[in-house]
C-alpha cells in the first residue's frame, strides 16, 4: 500500500529537506506551496520511482477544506510534518493584539485545523503527526507573539497525545534551534547585520547554525520507529544550546 506524508511548506528549508529525505525513504510526499513554481522544482527533487502529489495553497488565506482536504481525501496517509509558520513584522513589545491572534493562527491554528480534518483518514498501523516548533518557545528570547503561538504547540501535544494513543497515532513536537539555511530569519540577517549574525554563529555549541539535513534525517527516523511512547514528547534538537 502507498504511504503518503503530507509535509506542509515543504518546497524551501527545512519542509523541502523533510519531503526530500522522506521520498527517498520510501514515502510518497503530498507537497505544499502557495507557489506553483516551487512546486514543480521541489518535486522533480524527490524520488521519482515514487507518486508524490503538488498542493498550490496559501495557508495564511486559503480555505483549507477546499484546497487542501479535498485534494487528498482518497489517498492513504500514512504521517503529517506541519512545518508551515510565520513571522510577522512588527511583532514586539507592547502585543499588538492583532499581530498576536494572526501569528497564533499561523503557527499554531492551521495545522490544529489539519489534524481535526485528516485524523480518521490515517491507514491502520501506527501513523505519526510532526509539529515543527521551535527552542524560542523554551528560552523566550524572541519576538512575544512568535514565541507564544510556538509555545502553544508544546502544550497541545501533550494534552492530546492519551486521545491519538488511542486512535494508534503518535504525536509529538520537535524543535529545532536556529536554522541557518538560505532565506531563513538568520540567513536574512546576515545582511543587515553581518556581526551580529557572526557573534550568534560563534555561540553555538557547533559553532556554526543549524541545517535542515541536521533536522530531516531525524523525522524520518520518528516516522519509521512509529513509538506510541514518543507520543506528547517535546524533542529540542539544538545540540544543548539551551
Amino acid at each position: 500500500m502507498k504511504k503518503y506524508v503530507l509535509v506542509t511548506a515543504s518546497t524551501k528549508g527545512l519542509g523541502f529537506e523533510i519531503a526530500k529525505s522522506l521520498s527517498f525513504a520510501g514515502y510518497n510526499i503530498i507537497l505544499t506551496s502557495r507557489n506553483k513554481e516551487n512546486l514543480v522544482h521541489a518535486y522533480k527533487s524527490l524520488n521519482q520511482d515514487l507518486e508524490h502529489k503538488m498542493i498550490e495553497i496559501d495557508f495564511s488565506k486559503d480555505n483549507i477544506k477546499e484546497k487542501l482536504i479535498k485534494e487528498i481525501a482518497d489517498l492513504p496517509l500514512h504521517s503529517i510534518v506541519h512545518n508551515f509558520g510565520l513571522k510577522l513584522q512588527n511583532d514586539k513589545h507592547p502585543i499588538d493584539t492583532d499581530i498576536l491572534n494572526q501569528s497564533i493562527y499561523n503557527n499554531f491554528t492551521i495545522s490544529i485545523e489539519i489534524n481535526n480534518l485528516l485524523a480518521k483518514q490515517f491507514i491502520s498501523d501506527s501513523s505519526t503527526i510532526i509539529h515543527i516548533g521551535s527552542t524560542a518557545s523554551l528560552h523566550a528570547k524572541a519576538s512575544p507573539s512568535y514565541t507564544l503561538s510556538k509555545s502553544l504547540i508544546n502544550t497541545y501535544v501533550k494534552n492530546i497525545s492519551y486521545e491519538y494513543i488511542n486512535q494508534n497515532i503518535m504525536i509529538c513536537a520537535v524543535l529545532p534551534g536556529i536554522l541557518g539555511h538560505e532565506d531563513s530569519e538568520w540567513d536574512k540577517k546576515k545582511s543587515i547585520d553581518k556581526k551580529r549574525y557572526e557573534e550568534v554563529q560563534k555561540k553555538q555549541p557547533l559553532k556554526r547554525f543549524a541545517l535542515p539535513t541536521d533536522i530531516s534525517g531525524y523525522i524520518v527516523d520518528l516516522i519509521q520507529q512509529k513509538s506510541l511512547m514518543l507520543s506528547g514528547s517535546v524533542l529540542k534538537l539544538d545540540a544543548n544550546e539551551y
